[in-house]
């Protein structure tokens, strides 16, 4: 798929003379033209999950669907939205191969600086593992912070019944 997209953007830099090919818009089309397909399909199996009833009760009671929507839907579907994004979120940072062909030196993602900081060799053949791994866990400090706030929400929204 990386090469239709790179197509893809260097036709459409050729015909309206924009660069698309470097840009920081390049990654967010590709990113999300391949998360919202997977975040969709978590969101709808996930409202697929809440009970029928408690729409129904709501509207016995004469509330509005905008109604229901702000306070029933949106405070149950948190857990299946946490989930969503933190995947979405996953799936731009940890990516390495769309963001090396797509991105310059100006709009490296973090994975291909890791990347390009690991292949990168001083004065001989040793890398610099020391500071390579210093460099990895700085990465991965966001996933981590990510995971920790989120918590309580990911084993919620990870489960088929996230609904108590």
């Amino acid at each position: 798929m990386l090469l239709p997209v790179f197509v893809l953007f260097a036709n459409l830099s050729r015909v309206l003379g924009i660069d698309v090919i470097g840009t920081r818009w390049a990654l967010f089309v590709t990113y999300l033209t391949f998360a919202l397909p997977f975040s969709s399909w978590v969101m709808v199996t996930y409202l697929r999950g809440l009970p029928h009833e408690l729409d129904e009760a709501a509207r016995i009671d004469g509330a509005s669907s905008w109604r229901i929507l702000r306070s029933i839907v949106i405070p149950l579907s948190w857990p299946g939205l946490v989930v969503s994004g933190i995947f979405a979120f996953l799936l731009g940072w940890n990516d390495v191969l769309f963001a090396s062909v797509i991105t310059n030196a100006d709009t490296r993602t973090a994975a291909v600086a890791l990347q390009v900081f690991g292949a990168t060799q001083e004065g001989g053949a040793i890398p610099l593992y020391g500071q390579l791994m210093a460099s990895a866990l700085i990465c991965a400090l966001p996933v981590v912070v990510l995971y920790l706030v989120f918590q309580r929400f990911l084993v919620g929204g990870l489960t088929a019944g996230g609904v108590k």
